[in-house]
């Protein structure tokens, strides 16, 4: 692929990030006892900062005699607060946020690179670092063989469902694609919509799209799109997922589910208006307050489409809430002690135990650590053979806005074909890569004969 700015032209371009404000620099570290303080800044989402926040205080605790300590802090507005201490060139050594320009920022040198780390063993194990990660999930912010994040959690998207429900009426997951449409249909026969949908945010869908991309193409449809092929999205593998895509938009979706919020979604498939929903593995922790007791989530993976092309036991899955070590990090080394100690197959257990989350690390969650429902996912991780993502949508963020978004609305709303809708996603890629300040990292390609796909 042919980059049309280098990498050392990146500063430039970093310094159009958008200012909001200058917070007082927050450090803990005039202490003189203190000899290495690290840093870290983490968003307080859904997930909270509490468990963070607890295994820095074992970190510390086990570390005081050495004098390491680390000053974790978090806010709902944390991506405010560091942007322009990034600017100033005094970030926080550790960012666990989202949001963030990842590749400007590793084009204007402000991420540090963590293969050596990586390349290490932890702490009485007997393998790099790098291998106890399930395979893909370091893919993301790998460029030219450096890995510029490290995955705290693992995410995937999947079919969500009420198992007692189902039970209820005899249904059953469904195994092909045709069993997906009939059982759709058996769900309308009983007056329960098929689908709850996210309407308002149409990222949802195309998480959705990406897996019917593969089943129909496979990996090598992944791979022309996440190479920004001209055409790759008019392939008529696309165009049949895309077809697919519509059929369910306009014949499975509740009514009104094009105007709906996440919440507003959500509320309506857990109060078992909708039958089913696509979303990721932070399902049931955002919606623990009001799910009914009765209520069994459990998921399972998007069925092969008869004919296609893709491995049906792959899925949509990547490495999720990633950290970020500065360049400008004081300690590199306490640093980097740190966050190899908080990701870990030793941490991995009260992860899941305290918030929900299933860690990045192979087979480190144990099924006793989560939910039912997030043991159901454990279940679809296991029957896997891997994982693949299009990282278009957080590589090209301005094609996302004007092109991909309300692209999808439209296709799923059946005001266009799907010929059209991969017709307007090329000419905006198109339009992205010419322009003369993008940033297009080389991808990690998938390897299709691996998994017994055709190249």
């Amino acid at each position: 692929m042919t980059h049309h700015r280098t990498w050392a032209l990146g500063a430039t371009l970093f310094a159009g990030l958008a200012l909001v404000g200058c917070d007082a620099i927050h450090r803990n570290s005039d202490d003189p006892s203190v000899t290495a303080p690290v840093e870290m800044a983490v968003f307080e989402g859904g997930y909270g900062i509490d468990w963070h926040q607890k295994v820095a205080a074992t970190y510390n605790a086990e570390k005081a005699a050495e004098g390491t300590q680390v000053d974790l802090w978090g806010d709902p507005r944390v991506i405010e607060k560091v942007k322009p201490r990034l600017l100033r060139g005094d970030p926080p050594d550790l960012m666990l946020m989202n949001h963030l320009p990842i590749w400007r920022l590793v084009a204007a040198d402000k991420l540090a690179p963590l293969n050596a780390a990586l390349d290490q063993p932890l702490p009485g194990r007997d393998r790099p670092w790098r291998e106890e990660f399930i395979p893909g999930t370091l893919d993301t912010y790998t460029s030219e063989g450096q890995v510029y994040a490290i995955p705290s959690a693992f995410g995937a998207y999947a079919c969500w469902y009420d198992a007692r429900l189902f039970r209820e009426h005899g249904w059953e997951p469904p195994t092909t694609w045709a069993e997906f449409e009939a059982l759709c249909e058996a769900i309308k026969a009983e007056g329960i919509a098929p689908f709850a949908y996210q309407g308002k945010y149409p990222i949802y869908a195309w998480w959705t799209f990406q897996t019917l991309v593969q089943r129909c193409g496979g990996l090598a449809a992944i791979n022309r799109i996440n190479a920004l092929e001209p055409g790759a999205f008019s392939h008529p593998d696309v165009v049949r997922a895309a077809g697919l895509m519509q059929k369910m938009g306009t014949e499975y979706f509740q009514k009104g589910a094009l105007a709906m919020t996440h919440t507003e979604s959500q509320l309506q498939f857990i109060n078992n208006q909708a039958a089913m929903i696509f979303c990721g593995l932070w399902l049931s922790n955002e919606m623990k307050a009001s799910t009914p007791p009765t209520f069994e989530m459990r998921c399972f993976n998007v069925p092969p489409v008869e004919g296609g092309k893709g491995n049906p036991a792959l899925f949509n899955g990547a490495g999720w809430e990633y950290i970020y070590m500065s360049a400008n990090a004081r300690h590199p080394e306490a640093t980097l002690d740190f966050l190899r100690y908080m990701i870990s197959p030793a941490q991995a257990p009260d992860m899941g135990r305290s918030i929900g989350v299933i860690t990045a690390m192979k087979g480190a969650t144990p099924r006793e650590a989560v939910t039912p429902p997030l043991q159901s996912a454990l279940d679809m991780i296991e029957n896997a053979e891997g994982i693949f993502r299009i990282r278009l949508e957080d590589l090209l963020l301005t094609w996302r806005v004007q092109v991909m978004e309300p692209g999808t609305s439209a296709l799923l709303a059946g005001e266009i074909t799907p010929e059209e809708y991969c017709r307007r996603l090329d000419e905006g890629v198109a339009v992205a890569v010419a322009d003369p300040d993008a940033i297009l990292p080389p991808p990690v390609a998938y390897d299709p004969a691996a998994f017994g796909e055709p190249l």
